[in-house]
């Protein structure tokens, strides 16, 4: 029998004419995204607070991994990182202003700082190296004119700690040199490390425009379209999700690894460098766009199907193809069509759809001018000159301590001088491209925090507006509704079944009115949507 089946001559079936892709797709195939995965393997990967201060991130990854593939590099690779300050509550502003905190910096966390693991190799060992050499070549030439004249070795015991002996032929310099250079030195320092710092504020402002365009997108998604079909809640659904995911490709867009510290881009070319940045994004918009919709059966009209209301699902798999060259510029994109979806579905008036128009333009506006900061930095000759004019003067520094201070005060003065002048150059190099010094991933989850809890009260108010909180009690009041349709239906046409209404309509009424019983006539003698 089965050797039969097979064999019979398959029915050929008419080939059926492709339908155009709708520009926003109520219901979406199968997605081939990877498993949601959990929002704690997510914050496994970003960076974790320091372990004697909370309040900030010490960010080894990225960029500060790829210093060369030798031991030493790998090991500068490890030690050199960058702050990175969290979000502040009460408690951290509360020990932010401690009485103690001048005494704590230098007695705590002096040695744990930053700026000093940055700057020991190669600037502070340079420093220190040449005030060595200094300091042992005078003595060396102190130490053998003592040897020929007592009375020399006489007047260098009667000398303190900070008195020296100065003989020709000792490398020194005159401190005036220094005192008049100083002041410039400190107004180019000062001057460009303004300017970063400037960027720096402005990134932050850009980050908390975004949050607040977003929250407003979002709650006026939610209170102008009404949720009346599936169609409109299917748009209301991707607008939640487009706007949860516009921060999420902003993070990848402008750094290099997303801040996922399981990331290592040690010996890696460019494209597997892609490759690994886009699996944590792909793991990141899967527990967006595969999780579970926040409406519910409950949150449904009456009569209204549960099926249209799967969002866009290959979104993800059409954003992460290898053409698409700027993400958030994609998004911003997307957003455009869901209003443009909107306006063509009467959802909403065309003035609540001019202000969701000029809201998405913000995006737009915030996008460049973070591309903008990210792609343009300060004008190179200005900070090479700054840091040679730098270098130059901290390094030659010891020449001119040592006749000041002596043998004993050159080496720990001139390290320290040079670590405040390179600390402060090196704080402006840091914040100058602000992205690698601002938790952005703290940003992007405030901002999706925001929009679940505005889709989580929408949907509460829903379904406290169609009278139940189950799914159970919606749909036996759907039921109901749908019996007492049927019956005042059977009795304004005069018909019991599908068959009869047909032959009595042959010649329809062409308005709304009829339309929409013969619709509901349809639906309730035949018991199905499809088959209506």
């Amino acid at each position: 029998l089965l050797r039969a089946q097979a064999s019979a001559p398959k029915p050929l079936l008419p080939k059926l004419p492709q339908q155009p892709r709708a520009r926003i797709s109520s219901v979406a195939s199968p997605s081939p995204l990877p498993e949601r995965v959990s929002p704690e393997a997510i914050k496994k990967r970003q960076p974790k607070p320091d372990s004697w201060k909370d309040s900030r991130v010490t960010y080894r990854g990225g960029l500060y991994r790829s210093k060369g593939r030798s031991l030493f590099g790998r090991l500068m690779g490890r030690w050199r990182g960058t702050t990175i300050d969290l979000n502040h509550d009460f408690r951290l502003w509360h020990r932010h202003e401690e009485a103690s905190r001048h005494v704590r910096l230098w007695l705590e966390s002096l040695f744990l700082s930053q700026t000093l693991q940055r700057l020991i190799f190669p600037d502070l060992t340079i420093v220190a190296a040449v005030s060595a050499g200094i300091v042992a070549y005078n003595q060396q030439l102190l130490h053998a004119a003592m040897e020929h004249s007592a009375e020399l070795a006489a007047k260098v015991a009667s000398e303190t700690a900070l008195q020296v002996t100065m003989l020709p032929g000792m490398i020194a310099l005159p401190t005036e040199p220094f005192s008049l250079s100083g002041f410039a030195l400190g107004l180019l320092v000062t001057f460009r490390t303004q300017n970063c710092h400037g960027r720096y504020v402005e990134a932050r402002i850009l980050w908390g425009t975004l949050v607040n365009v977003s929250r407003d997108i979002a709650s006026r998604i939610l209170c102008t379209v009404p949720p009346t079909s599936a169609a409109n809640l299917a748009l209301r659904e991707k607008g939640m999700r487009l706007i949860r995911s516009f921060p999420r490709s902003i993070k990848y867009h402008l750094t290099v690894d997303g801040f996922n510290e399981e990331i290592d881009i040690q010996g890696c070319a460019e494209v597997h460098i892609l490759e690994k940045k886009d699996a944590c994004y792909r793991d990141e918009l899967a527990h967006i766009w595969n999780e579970k919709d926040a409406y519910g059966p409950a949150g449904l009209a009456p009569g209204m199907s549960a099926a249209g209301v799967v969002p866009d699902l290959d979104f993800p798999n059409r954003l992460l193809r290898k053409r698409v060259r700027s993400r958030p510029l994609w998004i911003v994109h997307e957003l455009g069509e869901v209003t443009a979806a909107i306006r063509d579905s009467g959802a909403a008036g065309p003035i609540e759809v001019s202000i969701l128009d000029n809201r998405i333009l913000e995006y737009n506006n915030v996008l460049g001018a973070m591309e903008r900061i990210m792609r343009t930095p300060i004008y190179t000759p200005y900070t090479n000159h700054t840091g040679r004019f730098l270098a130059l003067w901290c390094y030659a520094l010891p020449a001119a301590m040592y006749p000041v201070l002596g043998p004993w005060g050159t080496i720990p003065a001139s390290v320290l001088i040079a670590y405040m002048m390179f600390g402060i150059e090196d704080i402006g190099s840091r914040i100058e491209c602000p992205w690698f010094s601002l938790p952005m991933w703290q940003y992007a989850d405030t901002i999706c925090d925001g929009v679940v809890q505005m889709r989580e009260q929408d949907a509460e108010k829903l379904r406290a507006q169609w009278g139940g909180s189950t799914a159970d009690t919606i749909c036996d009041g759907v039921v109901q509704m749908r019996e007492q349709d049927a019956e005042k239906l059977r009795a304004q046409w005069g018909v019991l079944d599908a068959a009869a209404a047909a032959a009595q309509l042959a010649e329809p009424p062409r308005t709304v009115e009829s339309s929409a019983a013969l619709y509901a006539l349809a639906r309730a003698t035949a018991g199905d949507d499809q088959k209506a």
